[in-house]
This record gives C-alpha cells, structure tokens and sequence, in this order.
C-alpha cells in the first residue's frame, strides 16, 4: 500500500472516487471511523438520502433490529454509531460515523477498529431487505417516511431556521443553493421501499467515497484494515459539481411571507465576495466578523446594544457562495427601522470602514476561533470534505497564516466589492 499525503492526513485511493484518510492524534480518548457517500444535491434525490439514512441506521442484514445493532455497539465497548445527511456546497453526504474506545484503554489483542469498520460497511451496504429481497423492508421505511415528515413540518416552528430556508430558497431559486439537505416533505409521498433501494444501490455504487479514520491510530494499520473491509462497487464515479458562486444582481430583490409570529424575522444577503479557497477568503472572514460575526461586530453593538432593536441578531459568512448573510429577530412594530438601521450600518461599513481596534480584536478572535475549532476530530474531517468538494487543499497551518497575514486595506476593498442582492421577511 503506497500512502500519500493528503493536507494532514496519510491516504490512500482504492479506485478512483474513493479515498481512504487517517489521522494519528493521542489528545482523544476514541477512535472516529467516518464515511461520506457524496452525491451532487438534486430536489427528490436529497428527500430520498434524508430518508434513507434514516433506514439504514435501523436495521442491516446481520442486525434486522435497533435493538441489535444496541448490542453490536455495546459489545465495542459502547461505542456509538449514527447515520445522518450533510451538506458541502453543491453536493449532499449521506455521512456514517462510529466513535469507540481507543485500544490503550481496552485488553490486549482488542480488535475494535476491525469491528467497528466491519459494522459500519455493513450498515451502508447491506441493509435490511423483504423476503423477496426486492425492497428495503417495509415497516421500516414506513415508520422513519412518519418520522421524518413529522420533522420536515417541525421546522415551522422554529422560525428563525424556518426565515433561513426560507429565504435561501428565494435567493438561490434555479440553482442547486435552493435544495435543502433535509428534503422536502411533498417528496415523500412518491418514495417507496423499492425506489429506496434502487437508491441505495446507486449511492454506493456512484457516491464519491471518503472514509476517515481519526484519533490514537496508527495511520498505515488503519488503513489497511478500512482497505480490506471497505469493499466497494468498482467503476466511473461521477465528479462532484463545482459549487455556483451568487451573482450580483441589478436591483435588491426583496420577499415577504406573512405569518403569525411573536417576531419578524429578518434575512439580508450580500453578494460578490470571494470563495474558500481563493486568495479574497481570509478578507472575507474578516468583512464578515466586522460587520456580524462576532460579540464586537457592528450589528451587535449597534442594532442590539445601542438600539435594542434585536436580541438575536448576527452574520454569516457563506464561503461556498461568496455570501454574507445577515439575520435577525425584531419586534413587529420595530421591524422597519431595524431594516433600515441594518442597511445602514452595512453601508456605513463599507464607506467608513473600521478603527484599528476592531480589526485587532477581529484577527485574534478569528485566530482563537480556527485553532479551537482544530481541536475536534469531527471539524478537521468536515472541513477537508468542504474543500474536497470545492477542488483544493489547504493546511490548517496555511489557513492561519493567510489570516494573520491580512491587511485593513484588503478587507475594505472587500467590503467594497459587497452588493446587496436579496431582503426577506417572515411575521
């Protein structure tokens, strides 16, 4: 087995379309075994992944109940195993994790990580079938379509994520940025335990594969055993799309859905800024952390502290986009002056700029915040999938440098470069 070097992490590529990675770390307790089955994200295509990762953490062929596959885990010693949905860009994971004990803290001769990869290639590949072996099974299907549109329709009453769908639906509209991971819930009705098979077969079969191994391993014994259990259909897997950067727009488009809340709440986008990856991103950080994403930025201090028009409000900087997405929650009767006060203050930025201790306090909180992030298994693993997807690789050690290294002109000449481009309202 030849390894490369792939950022931090030593890899391997069985065929082309799968890549196995691991990362050697003693500051865990645990081993993370992770795999991402990423497909391009498509409108019903999303709804049956969100489903399917549902079933498929229910029952497997070896382990036709819940309650079995309790007990494999139990038997590695507590491990836990989740099967769920993620979004990098344009593309949609049906992601798999199991995390157990690291083999210092268990006996001797312990074969954990054979275990759990054995577990974990068993979940996605062989789930649970009808007799006929047709059809994923039935019951189960059923059970997780009830739970999952229960879900789908609980978003409403979480209004702030319910205005953020909202409004991407609207500035994205036409483009893969509209999908949600999750799915839709007038999608389920069409899906069957046939058709979810048929998709099952077709994510593992054309997926674009990684498979992580993190924490107290010996990298090249980790992916020798992840290389002997991961056996996977051979052939052409698609490559992933490039993600679709958001075009300025000639005028502001602006929406409004009326609906009885407590708050309205409040979605501005601006468009322009560079991506992840290119050489704008670590300005970008910083236009975003000035204006809303962080305690000392200009929305907290001035909608919130010095108007007290929000009490939530914040920005968020869309790095596959070249987005800055700002929200907030106001009071009805205060809801136009917030507008207008948020407009304003966007405006006042790019015109104004920034003092000097503003842009210190930003660097070091944007330092802290990357090194901690560092800290997580989950968020090197994640962060090395997003650019995957996006076509590029970039140390942590890169990624801290181009931030130190920023200059105030280069983040107002970003900030500059900012467009509004969308307004929406929910109340």
């Amino acid at each position: 087995m030849k390894l490369t070097r792939y950022r931090e992490f030593d890899s391997f590529s069985p065929q082309p379309g799968v890549r196995l990675l691991a990362h050697a770390s003693d500051r865990f307790k645990t081993i993370r075994l992770r795999v991402y089955l990423c497909e391009p994200i498509k409108p019903h295509v999303a709804t049956e992944n969100a489903l399917l990762s549902r079933v498929l953490r229910n029952a497997s062929e070896a382990h036709p109940s819940r309650r079995d596959i309790a007990r494999a885990c139990e038997e590695l010693y507590g491990a836990t195993l989740g099967v769920g949905v993620s979004r990098n860009a344009d593309a949609q994971a049906v992601v798999a994790t199991v995390d157990f004990p690291a083999d210092r803290y268990l006996p001797k001769g312990s074969k954990e990580l054979q275990s759990a990869t054995e577990l974990l290639v068993e979940i996605l590949t062989r789930p649970a079938l009808s007799p006929d072996r047709s059809a994923l099974r039935a019951d189960i299907v059923e059970q997780e379509k009830y739970q999952l549109e229960n879900e789908l329709n609980a978003l409403q009453d979480d209004k702030p994520a319910w205005a953020a769908l909202l409004a991407g639906q609207r500035t994205y509209a036409g483009t893969p940025g509209a999908v949600s991971e999750n799915g839709r819930v007038e999608d389920l009705a069409d899906i069957t335990p046939e058709s979810l098979l048929t998709r099952q077969r077709s994510l593992i079969g054309n997926a674009q594969v990684y498979a992580f191994v993190t924490g107290p391993v010996e990298p090249l014994h980790a992916l020798k055993t992840l290389d002997a259990h991961m056996q996977l259909p051979r052939g052409k897997r698609p490559a992933l799309p490039k993600a679709l950067k958001l075009k300025n727009r000639s005028s502001v488009q602006r929406d409004r859905v009326r609906a009885e809340t407590e708050q309205t709440h409040l979605v501005f986008t601006w468009s322009g800024g560079d991506v992840y990856g290119s050489p704008g991103y670590a300005p970008m950080l910083y236009a975003d952390a000035l204006f809303g994403g962080y305690g000392m930025s200009r929305l907290f201090k001035v909608v919130r502290e010095e108007h007290g028009l929000a009490y939530a409000v914040y920005s968020q900087y869309h790095r596959a986009r070249g987005s800055i997405v700002a929200q907030a929650a106001v009071d009805p009767g205060r809801a136009e002056k917030a507008i207008k006060l948020i407009r304003s203050e966007f405006k006042r930025l790019q015109s104004k700029g920034f003092t000097d201790a503003e842009f210190e306090a930003v660097r070091e909180s944007l330092i802290e915040s990357r090194r901690s992030a560092w800290d997580s298994q989950g968020a090197r693993v994640s962060d090395l999938v997003f650019q995957s997807v996006l076509g590029f690789r970039q140390t942590l050690e890169q990624q801290l440098k181009d931030i130190r290294k920023v200059k105030p002109a280069q983040v107002r000449a970003t900030l500059k470069k900012l467009k509004p481009h969308s307004e929406f309202r929910l109340g």
